[in-house]
């Protein structure tokens, strides 16, 4: 057997096989699915309140991580974005804007504003944290909801360029198709189905 390294340095051909070609597909799905697993279980950890109520990972904190001794990047923790909600149709919204000298050209025969005008004051709302347009009039009808925080992820870019450098897939492949590597938890049919 040889290592995904000897393998890259024995520069891999790329993959021409239908079933070779099928099979790393679906390996890169499977993967796929697998690093979408793996960044909920982060993600959950990240968002999780400690004892004392306290967060695992405060807004604005950092923490690097690591895989085996080598430093991946870091993860920041970015703080919740204000959502605005206006409904266009909303009766006090009309009405306001009806009796509003900036707004009443803007209300339509259907009885709502514009929807370009309601996205303008929406913008300029969560821009200023407050329910308010950018005459500093307060919006009926208007709420703003703040989002739980979200991590954000910062890699290596060395290491995500080294990581996926075109000889290393290909050598990933390679050995995927040799049975070198394997993926996490796969049994062959015969294992599957006994007979």
């Amino acid at each position: 057997m040889i290592s995904i390294e000897q393998a890259t340095e024995a520069g891999a051909p790329a993959v021409v096989d239908r079933e070779a070609a099928s099979s790393l597909y679906l390996a890169g799905r499977l993967l796929e699915l697998i690093s979408k697993a793996l960044i909920a279980l982060g993600d959950d950890g990240l968002t999780a309140i400690a004892e004392g109520g306290k967060p695992v990972m405060p807004v604005e904190d950092r923490q690097s991580g690591y895989i085996g001794g080598t430093r991946l990047g870091y993860t920041q923790m970015n703080d919740g974005k204000t959502e605005a909600d206006l409904k266009p149709d909303d009766p006090r919204l009309v009405a306001w804007a009806l009796a509003s000298d900036h707004y009443r050209h803007n209300v339509l025969t259907m009885q709502v504003l514009a929807p370009a005008v309601v996205t303008e004051i929406k913008k300029h709302a969560v821009k200023m944290g407050a329910p308010v347009d950018r005459h500093g009039e307060v919006v009926p009808g208007l709420t703003l909801k703040k989002g739980d925080p979200t991590p954000f992820k910062h890699l290596d870019k060395q290491l995500v360029a080294e990581v996926l450098a075109p000889e290393r897939i290909r050598a990933l492949a390679h050995a995927l198709l040799t049975g070198l590597a394997t993926l996490p938890g796969l049994t062959t049919d015969t294992e599957r189905n006994p007979q």
